[in-house]
């Protein structure tokens, strides 16, 4: 290992935590769900309404590069930060609305073929998760801040009080019998909360802008078009899992029965995917921070963590290792539990494939040419759409190739960005 290797490592790792971090939290809720009476039904509801509420948090995924790569002094910083804010008083609109007006109670019955119990649940979560989307991207926009000032150990400590949050608030909820929606919601939000504010404090104190002669305000339209794609593409993403999810609901049957089983056990397998996967999705960090300057070392240093991932979660899968993570940390028993065990077959392709892609973002972040993002965003969906049609339609329709829409969803979206960079700009691909 070269020292620029070991700099991308030292870079990289407390990234890498961060995302494991940051999945525990999300482990301990599915395992809080799966420990109610009907834990199946209740973690069932609560995936569907966190897919309604995903695309318009996801508008804001890419917030921490938007600042990494944007923000050089206290002008550009103050633009952007108030463009931010209007962003995310604009996407919380959504999420009120169908919380907290009759308009959700006639929308979710025809994305979901679900029980009117469960579209009161989902009803319910909306409403406690109205506040959601803003503490989501005011503490993105800082760990991006704190990202560039390469304070990435500190950006782990902050995940871990926001597991800590996460897990006490589980604990508060289930020994005083609140509800699985009061529980759940408040898990979600007093963390993100929590976390938004220390991020904002930590940069007040320690952060040092990276190159103040190049500060100027940044207009909207420039920052509309570096950022728009971006978040295209994240809320494209945040559409697949509504889309898998509608069609498992679509499947003939009682909502109550196999359905909210199937539904629940594909969640379940994708949250062990993403204690490989997380640590992937970490590439674009490394990418916007380093590929200017080594976009090849950068690259070959992805493709080498990626497959060692990989190898893990082969051996995970080949051996009891994640039967037992199903069982004991996501508390998943019975049908549901082999259910689980099996969809995560398909998902053992997703940290090579999200390899792929991520190296097709960063190089599209770093080169401010996000469009090829969001062109991958749109066959994503197109892709998970036509085959989970054919799917249906052929009666293959279930858990397992249910699990395999998301190795199709990041395939389609690698390939398109791959296609997209080298006819638009072959001298750089």
């Amino acid at each position: 290992m070269d020292s620029s290797e070991r700099s991308y490592w030292r870079f990289y790792w407390p990234l890498a935590l961060m995302g494991v971090v940051a999945l525990s939290g999300r482990l301990a809720q599915n395992y809080a769900l799966m420990a109610y009476p009907e834990g199946s039904a209740k973690l069932a509801a609560y995936a569907l309404a966190i897919a309604l509420v995903a695309p318009f948090r996801a508008a804001l995924v890419f917030v921490p590069q938007m600042s990494n790569v944007m923000v050089r002094g206290p002008r550009s910083m103050r633009c952007s930060f108030r463009h931010l804010l209007a962003a995310c008083g604009f996407l919380t609109l959504p999420v009120a609305l169908l919380g907290w007006t009759p308009l959700g109670r006639l929308v979710l019955p025809v994305i979901y073929n679900v029980t009117p119990r469960q579209i009161h649940h989902m009803v319910s979560y909306l409403r406690w998760l109205t506040s959601l989307v803003a503490f989501f991207g005011i503490g993105r926009y800082f760990t991006g801040l704190l990202v560039q000032a390469r304070r990435t150990g500190l950006v782990t400590v902050l995940r871990v009080l926001h597991l800590c949050l996460v897990v006490g608030t589980l604990l508060v909820g289930r020994r005083l019998g609140w509800s699985p929606v009061t529980t759940i919601s408040l898990s979600l939000i007093l963390p993100e909360g929590l976390l938004a504010a220390l991020s904002a404090l930590g940069t007040a104190l320690l952060h040092e802008h990276a190159r103040p002669q190049e500060d100027r305000p940044i207009p909207l339209a420039e920052m509309a078009a570096f950022f728009l794609p971006m978040a295209g593409t994240a809320v494209l993403f945040a559409f697949t899992r509504p889309i898998i999810y509608a069609f498992l609901t679509a499947l003939p049957g009682s909502p109550d029965g196999p359905v909210e089983a199937m539904v629940a056990a594909v969640a379940l397998a994708s949250t062990f995917a993403m204690v490989f996967q997380g640590a992937v999705n970490q590439f674009r960090n490394l990418f916007a921070t380093f590929g200017r300057q080594d976009p090849r070392g950068v690259s070959r240093f992805m493709l080498r963590v990626a497959g060692l991932l990989t190898v893990l979660m082969v051996l995970a899968v080949a051996t009891p290792a994640a039967r037992l993570f199903l069982r004991h940390l996501q508390n998943a028993r019975a049908q549901t539990l082999t259910m689980a065990t099996q969809a995560v077959l398909p998902l053992c392709l997703v940290p090579l494939i999200i390899c792929w892609r991520n190296y097709n973002h960063g190089l599209a972040m770093v080169r401010r040419r996000t469009g090829l993002m969001f062109a991958g965003g749109i066959m994503r969906n197109v892709s998970v759409l036509a085959c989970a049609a054919l799917l249906t339609m052929a009666g293959g329709y279930n858990h397992v190739t249910a699990a395999a829409m998301l190795p199709v969803a990041f395939g389609a979206e690698a390939l398109t960005g791959t296609i997209y960079r080298k006819l638009r700009h072959p001298e750089e691909a």
